[in-house]
C-alpha cells in the first residue's frame, strides 16, 4: 500500500516497571505528545510510541520484594502506566511492552545480526555496575567521581565501595563471564557521524557532553548478563539474557516491524524508520546517543534523525528561590495527581510544556504554576473566550455574526495573525514550546486589548454602527478560532471545547497552516458563553 502522506515516528523512552509513573516520565511523555500532536495537525502521518521497560535486575529485585513473579509484577504495573497516560490526555499511536514476544523476536534477530557480523565476542566481565540505573562503569568514571566526591567533601570515600557517578548509590563489583558488543570500534564513526549531523543530538549543549565523552575513548560493552534469567534469551546462548539496555533501546525498531519477518517488515521498515525524533532524558544520554547509534552502524541500519535532550525537574524553594532536586526524602516531590488537582489536566500541560526550558534542568513550583495559570489562561484565554462569546450571544441573537464582506481589509488583528503558523511552527520544529505558546498568547493579548479599543458595548446602542460592531465580534471569534487551533497540541481537550462552544468541529485540525489563515470563520451559527474555562486560583490554593 501506497502511503500518501510522510511518516514521522516519535518515541518516548520505555519507562522502568520498579515504580509508578512520576513527574519526569509524565514530562518526557507530554513533550513527545505535544510535538505528535503538532506533526498531526501539520499533514504527517504519526507514529508515536511508548511503552515499558520490563526486563532486568531492579525489576526482578521489584517483584521478588512484592512477593509476585516479574511477569506478574509487570503485568500489574501496566494499568498505571496506561491509566496516567489517558489521564494527560497522551496519544501514543502504540505501547510497547519488552515482554511481548514481537519484542523478543526483534531483539534475538539483532543479536544475532551483530554476532553474524563479528561486532559480538565472549569474555569475561570485572567490573563496576549500578543495579538501581542498570549501568556499567569503567575504573576510570568511577576513579574521577570519587576524586570529585572526596573534593566536595561529600564523603569520605572508599576505594572498596564506590559510589554510582549518575546516582551516588553504591556500586556492586561484577565478576562473570559475558558477551561484549564491539563499542570501541565506532569512535571515529560515531565523531564522524556528529560533525556530519550536528543536528543529531539537540540541544547543542548536550551535543558537546557527548563528544567530549566519546573523545575520551570507547570500551566493549557488555551486553549480556548470566547470574539471572529475566531478560530476552541470546539466540546463540540461552544461559545468557541481553543486557537491559541493549534489549531496551531496540523496543524503538520492533515496534516498527522489525523481525516480524516477511514483505510485512520490509514494508513497515521502509516507511517508518528510521525515527525522526527520541525525546530522552539527560540521564539517559549515552545509552540514546552513543551506544545506540553503534549498535544500528554494526547492523547496517540507519539511524534516527534526532535525539531531543531534556533535563530534570528540579523544586524552586519557594523561601530560599533556590533550586532543589526533588525527593520523598527531602518532602518536596510533587505527584502528576497533585497538579492535575490544582490545575487540570490541560492547564497541567500548558504549564509544563510552556513555562518549563526543555533542554535544561527547571525549576518548577506550586507558586509559579498559580502565577501562569492566572495570567496566561484565567486573565487571558479565558476572559478572552468568555467576554468574545458572551457579547456574540448577547448581541447577535444567541448566535455570531456572519463572515463580513471586507473581512481582509486590513486591521489590528488580522495583522496580529498575519504570519502567525509560520513564526509558530519554526518554534515547534526546534522543541521551543515556550516561544511558540507566546506567539499564540500575543495574538490573545492583542485581542483583549482590541475589546476596550473598540468597545463594543459602545457600538450595540448605534444602530448606525451595526456593520462596525458585526466587522469587531467577528473579528474576536476568528482570533478565537486560530487560537484554539494552536493551542491543540498543548490543551487539547479546552480547544475542543471553544471549538465546540463555537459551533464548530471539535476534533483537531489536520491542515494547522490552512486553519491559520485569516477568514476561516463563517459565522452565523449558535455560540455558547458557557462556564468559565479557567476559574482564577486564589494565592492560598495548593
Amino acid at each position: 500500500m501506497d502511503h500518501i502522506q510522510p511518516s514521522f515516528y516519535i518515541t518516548t523512552p520505555i519507562y522502568y516497571v520498579n515504580a509508578r509513573p512520576h513527574l519526569g516520565t509524565a514530562y518526557a511523555t507530554m513533550l513527545a505528545d505535544v510535538m505528535a500532536r503538532f506533526k498531526r495537525a501539520s499533514g504527517a502521518d504519526v507514529k508515536f510510541l511508548t511503552g515499558m521497560d520490563e526486563h532486568g535486575e531492579k525489576v526482578s529485585e521489584a517483584a521478588i520484594a512484592h512477593g509476585v513473579t516479574p511477569q506478574r509484577w509487570c503485568d500489574c504495573m501496566e494499568p498505571a502506566f496506561r491509566d496516567m497516560w489517558a489521564a494527560l490526555e497522551i496519544s501514543n499511536d502504540d505501547f510497547i511492552r519488552t515482554t511481548e514476544q514481537r519484542h523478543v523476536r526483534g531483539v534475538q534477530k539483532l543479536l544475532q545480526i551483530l554476532r553474524d557480523r563479528g561486532f559480538i565476542y565472549k569474555d569475561a566481565y570485572d567490573g563496576w555496575y549500578c543495579v538501581p540505573d542498570e549501568t556499567y562503569f569503567t575504573e576510570t568514571q568511577v576513579r574521577h567521581h570519587q576524586e570529585a566526591l572526596s573534593a566536595d567533601g561529600a564523603c569520605e570515600c572508599d576505594p572498596a565501595a564506590p559510589m554510582c557517578p549518575d546516582c551516588d548509590r553504591p556500586l556492586q563489583r561484577i565478576e562473570e563471564e559475558s558477551w561484549f558488543f564491539k563499542l570501541s570500534e565506532f569512535q571515529q564513526p560515531l565523531l564522524d557521524l556528529y560533525e556530519a549531523h550536528p543536528e543529531f543530538i539537540q540541544p547543542e549543549t548536550r551535543r558537546n557532553e557527548v563528544i567530549s565523552f566519546v573523545r575520551g575513548g570507547l570500551k566493549d560493552l557488555s551486553i549480556s548478563r548470566s547470574t539471572f534469567d529475566w531478560g530476552v534469551p541470546l539466540p546463540f546462548d540461552p544461559e545468557h539474557v541481553a543486557y537491559v539496555w541493549v534489549d531496551a533501546l531496540i523496543n524503538y525498531l520492533t515496534a516498527v516491524g522489525y523481525g516480524r519477518g516477511g514483505d510485512e517488515e520490509a514494508a513497515e521498515l521502509a516507511y517508518r524508520w528510521p525515527a525522526q525524533m527520541h525525546v530522552v532524558g539527560k540521564d539517559i544520554i549515552r545509552f540514546h546517543c552513543v551506544i545506540w547509534p553503534a549498535l544500528l552502524m554494526a547492523a547496517g541500519l540507519p539511524l534516527p534523525e534526532r535525539v531531543f535532550v531534556h533535563g530534570f525537574l528540579t523544586v524552586r524553594n519557594e523561601q530560599t528561590g533556590g533550586a532543589e532536586k526533588m525527593s520523598k526524602s527531602r518532602g518536596n516531590a510533587i505527584s502528576p495527581e497533585e497538579v492535575i488537582e490544582l490545575l487540570g489536566v490541560d492547564a497541567y500541560r500548558y504549564y509544563f510544556m510552556g513555562d518549563v526550558a526543555h533542554g535544561t534542568d527547571a525549576p518548577i513550583s506550586w507558586g509559579r504554576m498559580r502565577q501562569v495559570y492566572n495570567a496566561d489562561l484565567a486573565n487571558s484565554w479565558g476572559n478572552l473566550v468568555s467576554r468574545a462569546l458572551s457579547m456574540s450571544a448577547k448581541y447577535f441573537a444567541g448566535g455570531s455574526p456572519a463572515r463580513p464582506q471586507d473581512f481582509e481589509a486590513p486591521s489590528a488583528l488580522k495583522d496580529a495573525c498575519e504570519g502567525i503558523y509560520e513564526r509558530y511552527a519554526s518554534h515547534m520544529e526546534e522543541v521551543e514550546y515556550g516561544r511558540a505558546l507566546g506567539e499564540v498568547l500575543a495574538v490573545v493579548s492583542a485581542a483583549n486589548r482590541y475589546i476596550e479599543d473598540t468597545a463594543p458595548w459602545a457600538l450595540a446602542t448605534d444602530p448606525a454602527r451595526a456593520a462596525e460592531l458585526s466587522h469587531v465580534i467577528w473579528s474576536l471569534l476568528e482570533v478565537i478560532r486560530i487560537a484554539a487551533a494552536l493551542y491543540d497540541p498543548f490543551m487539547p481537550a479546552i480547544s475542543a471545547e471553544v471549538r465546540r462552544r463555537l459551533s464548530l468541529p471539535t476534533g483537531s485540525t489536520a491542515d494547522l497552516a490552512r486553519d491559520c489563515i485569516w477568514g476561516g470563520f463563517a459565522g452565523g451559527t449558535p455560540v455558547e458563553k458557557g462556564t468559565a474555562l479557567f476559574p482564577r486560583l486564589d494565592d492560598e490554593t495548593r
